[in-house]
C-alpha cells in the first residue's frame, strides 16, 4: 500500500487557500504542511513511499524549499 494525496485543487477553496491552510471555515487543510510532514518523515525512513498527485501542489511546495530539503527530496526520488 502506498499512501498519497488527495487535496482537490480549486473544489471548496482557491488553491493559495488549500497551500496555506487559510479558511479553515470551509475545509481544515494546510497543504503545505502536509508535505512538510510527509518529506520529512521519508526522510527518516527512506523506505517509506508516498505519491503526491497534485503536481500544482507539489510546485508551490517545492518553491519555497531550501536547497537541503531539495537535495535529501531529489535522493528520495533516486533511491525510488
Amino acid at each position: 500500500m502506498v499512501p498519497h494525496s488527495h487535496d482537490d485543487v480549486g473544489w471548496l477553496k482557491t488553491v493559495d487557500q488549500y497551500f496555506d491552510g487559510s479558511r479553515k471555515d470551509i475545509q481544515f487543510t494546510n497543504v503545505e504542511v502536509e508535505l512538510t510532514s510527509v518529506m520529512w518523515s521519508l526522510i527518516e525512513n527512506p523506505e517509506r513511499k508516498f505519491s503526491e498527485v497534485e503536481m500544482k501542489f507539489f510546485k508551490l511546495w517545492w518553491d519555497n524549499q531550501n536547497d537541503f530539503m531539495r537535495t535529501r527530496v531529489k535522493q528520495l526520488i533516486d533511491d525510488g
